[in-house]
Protein backbone atom coordinates (compact mmCIF):
# COMPACT_ATOMS: atom_id res chain seq x y z
CA UNK A 1 0.00 0.00 0.00
CA UNK A 2 1.10 3.57 -0.63
CA UNK A 3 1.84 4.62 2.99
CA UNK A 4 2.40 1.18 4.47
CA UNK A 5 4.20 -0.80 1.76
CA UNK A 6 4.68 -3.89 3.94
CA UNK A 7 0.96 -4.23 4.71
CA UNK A 8 -0.86 -6.84 2.66
CA UNK A 9 -4.38 -5.58 2.04
CA UNK A 10 -7.05 -8.27 1.76
CA UNK A 11 -9.23 -6.39 -0.72
CA UNK A 12 -12.11 -8.86 -0.62
CA UNK A 13 -12.50 -8.42 3.13
CA UNK A 14 -11.92 -4.66 2.90
CA UNK A 15 -14.71 -4.29 0.33
CA UNK A 16 -17.00 -6.54 2.41
CA UNK A 17 -16.50 -4.58 5.66
CA UNK A 18 -16.80 -1.31 3.74
CA UNK A 19 -20.20 -2.37 2.47
CA UNK A 20 -21.31 -3.26 6.01
CA UNK A 21 -19.97 0.11 7.20
CA UNK A 22 -21.98 1.82 4.44
CA UNK A 23 -25.20 0.11 5.59
CA UNK A 24 -24.53 1.03 9.23
CA UNK A 25 -23.82 4.62 8.27
CA UNK A 26 -26.88 4.99 6.07
CA UNK A 27 -29.18 3.68 8.82
CA UNK A 28 -27.67 5.83 11.58
CA UNK A 29 -27.46 8.97 9.44
CA UNK A 30 -31.09 8.60 8.34
CA UNK A 31 -32.21 8.23 11.96
CA UNK A 32 -30.09 11.24 12.89
CA UNK A 33 -31.54 13.27 9.99
CA UNK A 34 -35.08 12.34 11.07
CA UNK A 35 -34.36 13.43 14.66
CA UNK A 36 -32.81 16.75 13.56
CA UNK A 37 -35.13 17.48 10.63
CA UNK A 38 -36.27 20.81 12.08
CA UNK A 39 -32.83 22.32 11.42
CA UNK A 40 -33.03 21.51 7.71
CA UNK A 41 -36.27 23.48 7.39
CA UNK A 42 -35.09 26.62 9.18
CA UNK A 43 -35.05 29.42 6.57
CA UNK A 44 -31.98 31.10 8.10
CA UNK A 45 -29.91 28.04 7.18
CA UNK A 46 -31.21 27.39 3.64
CA UNK A 47 -28.12 28.94 2.08
CA UNK A 48 -25.85 26.54 3.99
CA UNK A 49 -27.09 23.36 2.31
CA UNK A 50 -25.61 22.25 -0.99
CA UNK A 51 -27.62 22.49 -4.19
CA UNK A 52 -27.26 18.73 -4.53
CA UNK A 53 -28.96 18.17 -1.17
CA UNK A 54 -31.54 20.96 -1.29
CA UNK A 55 -31.99 21.99 -4.91
CA UNK A 56 -35.52 23.03 -3.91
CA UNK A 57 -37.65 22.94 -0.79
CA UNK A 58 -38.46 19.44 0.35
CA UNK A 59 -36.59 16.18 0.63
CA UNK A 60 -33.31 15.67 -1.23
CA UNK A 61 -33.53 14.11 -4.70
CA UNK A 62 -32.56 10.48 -5.33
CA UNK A 63 -29.30 11.66 -6.89
CA UNK A 64 -28.22 12.99 -3.49
CA UNK A 65 -28.72 9.58 -1.86
CA UNK A 66 -26.79 7.79 -4.61
CA UNK A 67 -23.83 10.18 -4.36
CA UNK A 68 -24.03 10.09 -0.56
CA UNK A 69 -23.88 6.28 -0.61
CA UNK A 70 -20.92 6.38 -3.01
CA UNK A 71 -19.05 8.85 -0.78
CA UNK A 72 -19.87 6.79 2.30
CA UNK A 73 -18.55 3.65 0.64
CA UNK A 74 -15.33 5.39 -0.45
CA UNK A 75 -14.89 6.78 3.07
CA UNK A 76 -15.48 3.32 4.50
CA UNK A 77 -12.81 1.90 2.17
CA UNK A 78 -10.29 4.45 3.42
CA UNK A 79 -11.19 3.90 7.07
CA UNK A 80 -11.02 0.11 6.66
CA UNK A 81 -7.60 0.41 4.99
CA UNK A 82 -6.39 2.64 7.81
CA UNK A 83 -7.55 0.04 10.31
CA UNK A 84 -5.83 -2.72 8.35
CA UNK A 85 -2.58 -0.74 8.35
CA UNK A 86 -2.55 0.17 12.05
CA UNK A 87 -4.37 -2.75 13.69
CA UNK A 88 -1.14 -4.31 14.96
CA UNK A 89 -0.28 -1.01 16.65
CA UNK A 90 -3.50 -1.07 18.65
CA UNK A 91 -3.78 -2.84 21.99
CA UNK A 92 -4.61 -6.54 21.89
CA UNK A 93 -8.08 -7.64 22.81
CA UNK A 94 -11.36 -7.17 20.99
CA UNK A 95 -12.79 -4.21 22.95
CA UNK A 96 -9.43 -2.53 23.42
CA UNK A 97 -8.93 -2.51 19.65
CA UNK A 98 -12.48 -1.32 18.99
CA UNK A 99 -12.22 1.51 21.49
CA UNK A 100 -8.66 2.42 20.53
CA UNK A 101 -9.52 2.70 16.83
CA UNK A 102 -12.76 4.56 17.58
CA UNK A 103 -10.95 7.10 19.78
CA UNK A 104 -8.26 7.64 17.13
CA UNK A 105 -10.73 8.14 14.28
CA UNK A 106 -13.03 10.40 16.27
CA UNK A 107 -10.14 12.54 17.46
CA UNK A 108 -9.02 12.99 13.85
CA UNK A 109 -12.58 13.74 12.72
CA UNK A 110 -13.04 16.23 15.56
CA UNK A 111 -9.82 18.08 14.77
CA UNK A 112 -10.04 18.05 10.98
CA UNK A 113 -13.80 18.26 10.41
CA UNK A 114 -16.07 19.20 13.30
CA UNK A 115 -14.03 21.97 14.96
CA UNK A 116 -13.33 23.76 11.65
CA UNK A 117 -16.98 23.28 10.66
CA UNK A 118 -18.09 24.91 13.91
CA UNK A 119 -15.72 27.84 13.31
CA UNK A 120 -16.49 28.47 9.65
CA UNK A 121 -20.02 27.33 8.82
CA UNK A 122 -23.14 29.00 10.13
CA UNK A 123 -25.06 25.98 11.41
CA UNK A 124 -26.59 25.33 14.83
CA UNK A 125 -24.23 23.91 17.43
CA UNK A 126 -26.81 21.24 18.25
CA UNK A 127 -26.58 19.98 14.67
CA UNK A 128 -22.77 19.82 14.77
CA UNK A 129 -22.95 17.93 18.07
CA UNK A 130 -25.57 15.58 16.61
CA UNK A 131 -23.36 14.87 13.59
CA UNK A 132 -20.38 14.23 15.86
CA UNK A 133 -22.35 11.83 18.08
CA UNK A 134 -23.81 9.92 15.15
CA UNK A 135 -20.37 9.86 13.50
CA UNK A 136 -18.90 8.43 16.68
CA UNK A 137 -21.55 5.73 16.74
CA UNK A 138 -20.92 4.89 13.07
CA UNK A 139 -17.17 4.62 13.63
CA UNK A 140 -17.64 2.57 16.81
CA UNK A 141 -19.94 0.06 15.10
CA UNK A 142 -17.64 0.03 12.07
CA UNK A 143 -14.69 -0.69 14.36
CA UNK A 144 -16.60 -3.63 15.86
CA UNK A 145 -17.01 -5.03 12.33
CA UNK A 146 -13.39 -4.30 11.38
CA UNK A 147 -11.95 -5.97 14.47
CA UNK A 148 -14.23 -8.98 14.08
CA UNK A 149 -13.65 -9.54 10.33
CA UNK A 150 -10.19 -8.07 9.64
CA UNK A 151 -8.43 -10.12 12.30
Amino acid sequence: MLFFPKVKIKWGKIIFVSFIFLVIEMVIRNIEAFLTMKYYFMPEYFSVWSKLMMSKAGPPPAEFFVISALFSFLSALVIACVYECIKNSLERGFWKRVLGFTKLMMLLMLVFAYLPMYLMVNIPVALVVSWFVSGTLVVFLGAVIFVKILK
